[in-house]
C-alpha cells in the first residue's frame, strides 16, 4: 500500500546544490554508504535475533531483506546484482533521525551502488534526497531534483521517511544496537557461500 502525506502539515524543502558545505547535513554527505544504518538483517541467528525481538515490539514485520517478497537472500542477491548494472539510476531515500544517525531508507539501490562504484561510495557520489527529523519540523534536501517537483511527492517521501523515526521512539533500535550496511553486505555474501553459492564473489574485498 502507497504511503501519502496527507497528514504532514509543515516541512521545509531544501534544493542541495553546490551551497551544500553550509549545510548542517554537510557531514552526512561523506558517509560512506557502507556506514549507512541499515533497516533489515539478513537472517535470524543468536546474534540478530535481539532486531527481531525489538521489531516484533514496534510491529515491524520486514526485518529480514526481501521479507515481504517472501524472496531468499539469494534472490535478493541477484536482484540486486541487476539494479547495478542498470541504466536507469533511482535515487536512495537517507532519513537522518532525531538521535544523528543516517538511515537508507531503500536497502536494495544502496547495495546497488556499492556494487556498482565500491565500498568507498558516498551519500552524496549517488542519487539520493535526505529527510532530516532532528528539528520540530522535517527538512527534506533534494539533490538534482530526486524528489519530483509535487507537493504531494514531497509529503508522501516524509511520511515514508518518518516510520523510522517512529519506530526509533517505541524503543526499535536503541543507540547502543547498530546494524549497518556494511553488516548486512558481509552477512549476505557470508550465507550465500555457507548455502553453496561458490560463484557469488565480494568483488569489493
Amino acid at each position: 500500500m502507497a504511503i501519502t502525506g496527507e497528514n504532514i502539515s509543515k516541512f521545509t524543502y531544501v534544493v542541495l546544490d553546490d551551497n551544500y558545505s553550509t549545510s548542517s547535513i554537510q557531514n552526512y554527505l561523506s558517509t560512506k554508504l557502507i556506514e549507512v544504518e541499515s533497516k533489515h538483517v539478513a537472517f535470524f541467528s543468536d546474534q540478530s535475533k535481539i532486531f527481531f525481538d525489538l521489531s516484533e515490539k514496534v510491529n515491524y514485520n520486514n526485518t529480514i531483506l526481501g521479507f515481504h517478497r517472501h524472496a531468499t537472500i539469494q534472490n535478493e542477491y541477484f536482484r540486486i546484482n541487476n539494479m547495478c548494472k542498470s541504466d536507469c539510476l533511482r535515487a536512495v531515500r537517507f532519513v537522518i533521525t532525531k538521535d544523528e544517525r543516517i538511515w537508507s531508507d531503500n536497502t536494495h539501490w544502496t547495495l546497488a551502488y556499492i556494487l556498482k562504484y565500491g565500498v568507498d561510495v558516498t551519500v552524496l557520489d549517488i542519487p539520493m534526497y535526505i529527510v532530516d527529523f532532528r528539528e520540530t519540523a522535517p527538512i527534506i534536501f533534494d539533490k538534482n531534483g530526486a524528489v519530483f517537483d509535487s507537493l504531494f511527492d514531497i509529503k508522501s517521501s516524509i511520511a515514508s521517511a518518518q516510520r523510522i523515526q517512529e519506530r526509533l521512539n517505541k524503543g526499535w533500535r536503541p543507540l547502543n544496537l547498530s546494524y549497518k550496511i556494511i553488516n548486512l553486505k558481509n552477512d549476505i555474501y557470508n550465507l550465500l557461500i555457507k548455502e553453496g553459492n561458490d560463484n557469488v564473489q565480494d568483488k569489493n574485498k
